[in-house]
């Protein structure tokens, strides 16, 4: 098994984006289309708290009819 920064390494990617946890859905997908990448990093500090991807947005805000600006990438 690989770590992550092989990995990385490997492809060649110089930046990470990341996101805080208490950040909505709608400022993560923003900043994706802002940066041009398909996932961010949730992060609280420097720990690693979760992933958000436009596969989630899509699956839980699009397809069960939620509103993106208001729910938080946290979950209580």
């Amino acid at each position: 098994m690989h770590t992550v920064n092989q990995i990385l390494n490997r492809k060649q990617i110089n930046e990470i984006w990341s996101i805080s946890p208490t950040a909505s859905v709608y400022e993560a997908i923003q900043m994706m289309a802002d940066k041009r990448c398909g996932a961010l990093l949730v992060m609280t500090d420097l720990q690693l708290v979760g992933i958000i991807s436009e596969r989630d947005y899509t699956r839980d805000v699009i397809l069960k009819g939620r509103q993106s600006q208001k729910p938080k990438l946290k979950k209580s």
